[in-house]
């Protein structure tokens, strides 16, 4: 970072008679330079690293000044502007060897010394002005890559830490990130210098208004306290702070971040700097920030669409659970469903509409809805599967996977009929077996006998449905995926419906989930006993 005022350009002077070194030395060093002597080649190359020029004579003691050269300007570290100077060489043939060797300038002695420290001067700022290019260069290439992570962003933690990191990799210095969530909470971070890990902020507290929306300098001693912890944490000195607050499109403060300036305040590059990163900042903050209150507004809608509770009549008890992707930003057509039947038994519903939109949802409500509708008016399950399968070929170009288990406390019995969904699962004490009867999926024209498949259990047991962002992953076989999710129901050990919902999705929800999750479970205690049917006016609904 380039603070304060510029230092001396530095001169390596290489001349192995000390009498002509003294005098070259004198005069660089009453015109405001750096000197630093050597007699040999062998120096030479050793000190040049760190100089601005060389003043290098042609004829060494154990080496060519034209070898020098060449050794010079071929090692990066050492690649600096370099002039010839020659009591002996003096001829053309010689300067033009020198110069096309590498050399930028060629002297000959006696030197006069207005021509030798203009020569050097021009040297030391052909030098500044191409390591000022190069810098410069470097810079932006560092706030490139601190500006690339930000847009991918999943969390504000993770926007806070990468900008942290690559602000102070473009700052050289310590860096403080601060950014606001929506409900006004401030998360904060400390990097102390490239290439260090960051320090979070122990406190979850609002962050203090800035004292105005303009870039401002800070003081040392006015260092907020709520700074300090993380600072000592961090090994972060006292120091000043080039600070540069956030806002939304409105004006409102959304966060900022502070520069330490130990050396003095920031120089104009460094400034410009600061604007542009706090651009890239602002706009990746309010992107994150939109993303976060849109997902929640459509997982709020999501939700809604949803039962907000099951049945529970004697002899049954129901749980479920729902999992919104953090991949998707729109409501997706994931629902279940459970529904008191007027004959006492309940119908369990899982099912699956095509696509994340606005539209996948509505289309989603409507076939729950209707669906309920007709295993109310007592339609069988296969039979109430065709209807809902006309009306979504009338109205919806969709394509809707279905499962429909209706289960009868009074003899145990389960009847499924399953239109091109995953198959439910019935865990017993005794293990796990799929009830695999299947049939076309919803949104084709309609497949001729419907298939359903019915199973009388004999004592407790639990009925597991699921969707397939569940199991489904951009790598495995979806019939492995089954089988583990058996053997993961029957290692459970319970058959408590709410228990195996999270055991589920404790063991198969992971982070590269891109679809929803709806896990729904039916557990049978194993009562027989006499179930008085409701009438249909009176029947129970989910609400």
């Amino acid at each position: 970072m380039t603070v304060g005022t510029d230092a001396p350009a530095r001169v390596l002077v290489v001349d192995d008679t000390e009498a002509h070194r003294y005098v070259m030395a004198s005069w660089l060093r009453r015109a405001g330079y750096a000197v630093t002597e050597a007699g040999t080649g062998r120096d030479a190359l050793d000190l040049a690293a760190g100089h601005d020029a060389v003043v290098l004579d042609v004829n060494l003691p154990d080496m060519s000044g034209f070898d020098v050269c060449e050794r010079i300007k071929a090692d990066e570290a050492t690649a600096v502007p370099v002039m010839h100077v020659s009591a002996t060489s003096i001829d053309a043939r010689s300067r033009t060897s020198g110069l096309q060797r590498g050399a930028d300038a060629y002297l000959v002695e006696p030197l006069d010394r207005d021509e030798f420290l203009a020569t050097v001067s021009a040297l030391c700022r052909s030098h500044a002005a191409r390591r000022g290019i190069t810098e410069h260069a470097r810079r932006m290439a560092d706030l490139a890559a601190a500006v690339v992570p930000l847009a991918s962003a999943g969390s504000l933690d993770d926007l806070v830490a990468h900008a942290a990191r690559g602000a102070a990799t473009v700052f050289g210095a310590p860096v403080v990130v601060i950014a606001t969530a929506p409900d006004g909470m401030a998360t904060r971070v400390v990097c102390p210098g490239a290439g260090r890990a960051v320090v979070r902020g122990r406190l979850l507290a609002p962050a203090a208004e800035s004292p105005t929306p303009d870039p401002y300098d800070l003081a040392a001693a006015d260092t907020p306290g709520v700074w300090r912890e993380m600072l000592d944490r961090a090994g972060v000195a006292a120091a000043d702070w080039h600070v540069v607050p956030l806002t939304d499109a409105a004006g409102r403060p959304i966060g900022g971040f502070a520069v330490a300036t130990p050396g003095g305040a920031l120089d104009a590059e460094d400034r410009e700097l600061a604007q542009q990163l706090r651009a890239a900042l602002t706009g990746a903050l309010a992107t994150l920030r939109s993303f976060a209150q849109e997902h929640l507004v459509a997982l709020t809608l999501q939700r809604s669409m949803l039962p907000h509770a099951l049945p529970a009549p004697d002899g049954l008890r129901a749980a479920a659970r729902y999992s919104a992707s953090d991949a998707q930003l729109s409501v997706g057509g994931d629902f279940y469903d459970a529904i008191e039947l007027p004959d006492g038994r309940v119908a369990a519903v899982i099912g699956d509409v095509q696509g994340h939109s606005l539209r996948a949802a509505t289309v989603m409500a409507q076939l729950r809805f209707s669906l309920a509708a007709y295993l109310v008016e007592g339609h069988p399950p296969a039979r109430a599967l065709d209807l809902l399968n006309d009306l979504l070929i009338r109205s919806h170009p969709e394509l809707v996977t279905v499962c429909v288990a209706v289960l009868d406390l009074r003899d145990g019995s389960v009847e499924v009929a399953n239109a091109g969904h995953l198959p439910p699962l019935l865990v017993t004490p005794d293990g796990a077996r799929y009830l695999r009867a299947s049939s076309p999926l919803l949104g084709v024209p309609r497949a001729p006998g419907r298939v359903a498949e019915r199973v009388v259990t004999t004592g407790p047991c639990t009925l597991v449905l699921v969707t397939d962002g569940l199991l489904e992953r951009r790598s495995g076989h979806l019939r492995d995926a089954l089988d583990r999710m058996a053997g993961v129901a029957v290692e459970a050990g319970t058959l408590e419906p709410g228990d195996l919902c999270d055991v589920l999705l404790r063991r198969f929800d992971h982070a590269d989930q891109d679809d929803d999750v709806a896990v729904l479970a039916v557990h049978l205690t194993g009562d027989r006993a006499a179930v008085r049917p409701a009438s249909v006016g009176g029947a129970k609904r989910a609400r």
